[in-house]
């Protein structure tokens, strides 16, 4: 397992959206996740800000747009993808 407690490392590919940051915030405050690296096209840093000031033995880091997708899903056990687009009238 990837992260330092012995706890799996999750990603969550969204995680600046309106289900993405409370998916994120659950994960966060799971005892059954250590790491957590956020991915969003934007704002992924401050949502990673955000959720790092809870105690919990993994870390958060913010990753933002494509190029950054690599290393954001490097390591990881576990990868959420709530991304997507809303649904407009008619879908």
């Amino acid at each position: 397992l990837s992260s330092g407690k012995g706890l799996p490392k999750a990603a969550v590919v969204g995680a600046a959206g309106g289900i993405g940051q409370p998916l994120s915030l659950l994960l966060k405050n799971s005892p059954h996740i250590g790491d957590l690296a956020l991915s969003d096209i934007v704002n992924t840093p401050g949502v990673a800000a955000d959720l790092g000031h809870i105690n919990s033995p993994g870390g958060v880091f913010g990753f933002n747009g494509p190029d950054n997708m690599e290393e954001a899903l490097s390591g990881c056990d576990v990868v959420v993808v709530p991304a997507g687009v809303p649904r407009k009238p008619g879908m």
